[in-house]
């Protein structure tokens, strides 16, 4: 009897500190993503829907605030996000591990990057990315900022197409537009379908060209905007690497010390039981 209630209590011990791990470690040293946006909604349109739900997606869960970055000077989104933000015009020393996320903010509040934001910041950038950071561009525009974005100092022109031939265009469509599409992907990321607002994306994203360097596609694009070859297929927002926002998958020592932990509870329950039978 007394060697089951010992099993019995280390089996519950093993259990509560199961979940205080999953609490305590949520997702296990995985990478942070970078997401590419050619939307205005949040820092131009003030738009409460659309700006709750990324910054949700860029927070990923985390306590830490979204620290919003723009040289230009910044512009305070607190009451279209839903959270307390906070706000720099340098990353000079800046420790971007205090943060879920890195918000590159559009200067001017419109309608495109800056094309030198990171640019001396890529070492400090790239550490947080890998460290499980997470990045966002509004209105990415292309350039390789320092190394920090895959690709994007090699994009070639007409993979950008938007406000101003962004990236020497050389297809056409819409400066902006209402008529981009929320993907299966982007509604499993907590996103819905944006609303009208005159002008909610101001660029495309060539799919072809961004989707073999392994980015995907959240929000489609206006089928309006025509790329290199004269295709369709665009995106308004794109994602690329960590976990994409999705909640942490627990470690097997983890699932280990559950299991024993319900195995435990199921013990002494059946011993409980037999107890109550005997009386």
């Amino acid at each position: 009897m007394n060697l089951q209630r010992i099993f019995a209590g280390s089996a519950v011990a093993a259990l509560i500190a199961a979940g205080s791990v999953m609490v305590a470690t949520p997702a296990a040293a995985a990478p942070g993503f970078i997401a590419l946006e050619g939307s205005d909604a949040t820092t131009f349109h003030h738009d409460a829907g659309y700006s709750n739900q990324l910054f949700k997606y860029l927070k990923g869960g985390s306590a830490k605030k979204v620290l919003i970055y723009n040289p230009s000077g910044t512009f305070n989104i607190d009451g279209s996000t839903g959270f307390s933000n906070a706000y720099t015009t340098t990353l000079t020393g800046v420790t971007l591990s205090d943060y879920s996320a890195l918000y590159l903010q559009t200067p001017g509040t419109c309608c495109s990057a800056s094309l030198t934001a990171l640019d001396g910041f890529g070492t400090s950038v790239n550490t947080f990315i890998a460290s499980g950071g997470n990045l966002s561009i509004g209105n990415y525009r292309g350039g390789g900022y320092d190394g920090v974005v895959i690709g994007g100092a090699a994009a070639p022109a007409g993979v950008i197409e938007g406000v101003g031939a962004l990236n020497g265009g050389v297809g056409g469509g819409p400066g902006c537009t209402d008529k981009e599409t929320v993907t299966a992907l982007g509604i499993a990321k907590g996103f819905s379908q944006p609303p009208v607002l005159s002008c909610w994306s101001h660029q495309g994203y060539d799919n072809t060209y961004w989707g073999a360097l392994g980015y995907l596609d959240l929000i489609h694009a206006d089928p309006a905007y025509t790329f290199r070859g004269g295709g369709n297929n665009g995106s308004s927002f794109l994602a690329i690497g960590g976990t994409l926002g999705s909640p942490g998958v627990p470690e097997p020592a983890t699932w280990a010390m559950l299991v024993l932990g319900f195995g435990g509870v199921g013990a002494l329950i059946r011993n409980r039981r037999r107890v109550a039978v005997a009386v």
